[in-house]
């Protein structure tokens, strides 16, 4: 987990950032590295980002890091620079966790489209300028197919000492880890001959969604339509026979327009989490 400090010198350095994100960490088996942004503070100056990337660069060679098992995440200054060096450098991360993050729309121009098939979960305050700072980027990571999900603590301000901070982070660190964001639109091939065919995607409510379960896909199959506050709106369980490749239907009656998960799970544990968007 890269972790990128906020703007106040008075209080913040790579150093103090990491002493603060240490027990979340270890919650969660992380790896935590965490860059000095220099006397001004501002992690996203040339040099600091050109700095993180060397050191991203040597802690691969350090340690046995699974590279498929990158986030990063930050809060207030280290939240706009989630955004800004997170997006211009989107294949190297899995996910993104911009926490408070001091940023407005206009300053990731250019770069929504790398957040396409990137699970993000924005953790932010209701009372820290959520019109500036939080709901345009959500709506312009969703609009370009990222994968979000999202907190906005009621009563909460422009602050990283929030009520159950742990807990509030270690939950959104496990989503973005266990959520395959994988896009949707025709054929998604994941390993081997797991293909999942989504379609129609966009769907309209007049239609019912179909998958395909590839053949390797055996026995009970859970199927649950999520929504972006991770909340659960249908499942269905349904028989697939051996060795075939089965279509199914998902009902989505029950799922206003906007976007979705449908989490898909076997009887062995294999699940994946494929978005949907219903028009």
């Amino acid at each position: 987990m890269l972790g990128l400090h906020p703007l106040n010198t008075n209080r913040w350095d790579g150093e103090s950032w990491c002493d603060t994100l240490i027990d979340f960490a270890e919650m969660n088996n992380l790896l935590l590295v965490c860059p000095d942004g220099g006397v001004d503070g501002a992690i996203n100056d040339p040099i600091d980002t050109a700095f993180t990337t060397a050191l991203l660069d040597s802690m691969e060679v350090w340690y046995n890091i699974n590279l498929e098992k990158v986030y990063a995440m930050g809060f207030s200054w280290g939240g706009k620079t989630v955004y800004t060096y997170g997006l211009d450098n989107h294949e190297r991360f899995r996910g993104f966790m911009p926490i408070g993050a001091a940023v407005a729309i206009g300053e990731v121009s250019g770069l929504e489209a790398n957040a396409a098939w990137h699970p993000m979960y924005l953790v932010h305050g209701g009372n820290d300028s959520p019109n500036t700072r939080f709901t345009p980027l959500k709506n312009a990571m969703e609009n370009n197919d990222a994968c979000v999900n999202s907190i906005l603590m009621s009563g909460v301000g422009h602050t990283i000492d929030f009520p159950n901070r742990n807990q509030i982070l270690t939950t959104a660190f496990q989503w973005i880890d266990s959520v395959a964001c994988v896009e949707t639109t025709s054929t998604t091939t994941l390993t081997g001959d797991d293909t999942f065919h989504l379609f129609p995607n966009p769907v309209s409510h007049d239609q019912l969604l179909q998958i395909d379960i590839p053949a390797s896909w055996n026995g009970k199959i859970t199927m649950e339509a999520i929504n972006m506050d991770g909340k659960s709106i249908r499942k269905v369980v349904v028989t697939k026979s051996y060795n075939n490749i089965n279509t199914f239907s998902f009902p989505i009656s029950k799922c206003p327009s906007g976007s979705y998960f449908l989490l898909v799970k076997n009887e062995i544990g294999e699940q994946v989490s494929l978005k949907f968007q219903v028009k």
